[in-house]
């Protein structure tokens, strides 16, 4: 009893101490811990690179150390303000644009627009980053545009008079939140490549400061309750993956290796990626019937093969039976297998 009050005395006092810097690490609020620390970093070159080139200009009578080392300190203190300022500023414009693209009641644009991957930081240059922003500028107002006329038809083709007068509102504010995305977007990758070119400059200087590389990738979540397992690398690939294809946005379930293609499930949707990383094949779980596992005939062979049969509930274009097939039977049991478990999982929602 006394340990159980000790140990939680304990961990509440140091969440309470800590709040403040967790609060103030977080990038919706631009990372203004990490702009403080930046700048920090910055005055402490800015006194110990001269008071050290003066030490080198007394022991060597040079006085080129000297020189050298007030050039490095200034240029590290204005490296560190502005690049801290960029990274923040960024940081917030990013954090604007997610937050818009929920406001455009459009979740097809906002999964495209997560495809679309971020600018790397520290490799970027500026040129990159203005052609970047440019292109997500004039992508932003193209959108707009054709969101103007499709989300109309789409209204219509689903719900008749209701849907066209809801897809008018929802391609009229596209039509206006679209290209404020898009702005947003191109001032961010701008920023990003200002920051690049900054910490470019200054990798021959001072170390502190550096933007740290992702040495794996993220951690995969699993479910629609994004329960935590035990770190997987393939997993966390295949989530990656995920992210820039038309599943974005959807919480990852499993994949299946099959040998140069790639199938993913999220909660509600399998897809099928083909050796070139294009979508082979698209379906929605609660439209699958059910699921069997037998041998087919090869194409243009008689030799046989293994194949996994999908059949559909009343599709109305295309076949009623996808057959994905390869020549490992351990390959189709297991994607199979999971495809069931996908299925019943959106069966029980």
């Amino acid at each position: 009893s006394q340990l159980k009050t000790f140990l939680g005395h304990h961990y509440l006092s140091l969440l309470k101490s800590n709040v403040p810097a967790l609060l103030g690490s977080l990038a919706a609020f631009g990372n203004p811990v990490g702009l403080i620390r930046g700048f920090g970093d910055g005055v402490t070159d800015f006194v110990s690179e001269p008071i050290k080139g003066f030490k080198r200009t007394f022991e060597d009578l040079d006085p080129t150390h000297a020189v050298t080392g007030v050039a490095r300190g200034t240029g590290s203190l204005a490296r560190h303000t502005v690049g801290g300022i960029v990274d923040s500023a960024s940081l917030l414009t990013e954090t604007f644009s997610k937050n818009m693209a929920v406001l455009t009641l459009d979740r097809k644009y906002a999964q495209r627009r997560d495809r679309f991957k971020t600018l790397p930081g520290t490799s970027t240059t500026f040129v990159q980053g203005v052609e970047s922003g440019v292109e997500k500028l004039l992508r932003g107002v193209a959108e707009g545009v054709i969101g103007v006329v499709r989300a109309p038809l789409r209204g219509a083709e689903k719900r008749g008079v209701e849907g066209l007068a809801k897809g008018i509102g929802k391609g009229l504010l596209g039509l206006i939140v679209k290209p404020v995305i898009g702005l947003s977007d191109a001032a961010t990758d701008v920023m990003v490549g200002m920051k690049g070119a900054l910490d470019g400059a200054g990798s021959g200087g001072s170390s502190r400061g550096t933007t740290p590389t992702q040495i794996r990738p993220r951690r995969a979540f699993y479910g629609r309750d994004r329960s935590l397992r035990p770190y997987e690398i393939v997993d966390a690939i295949s989530a990656a993956i995920m992210m820039r294809t038309r599943l974005a946005g959807e919480n990852y379930l499993s994949h299946v290796d099959m040998g140069g293609r790639v199938a993913i499930l999220g909660v509600r949707r399998f897809l099928l990626l083909g050796d070139d990383g294009e979508a082979e094949l698209l379906i929605k779980l609660k439209n699958i019937k059910h699921v069997e596992l037998r041998q087919v005939p090869k194409q243009d062979e008689k030799k046989m093969e293994w194949g996994v049969l999908i059949f559909l509930k009343n599709r109305k274009y295309g076949n009623e039976v996808e057959v994905i097939t390869t020549n490992d039977r351990d390959v189709a049991i297991d994607l199979c297998s999971k495809i069931k478990q996908g299925v019943n999982l959106a069966g029980s929602r």
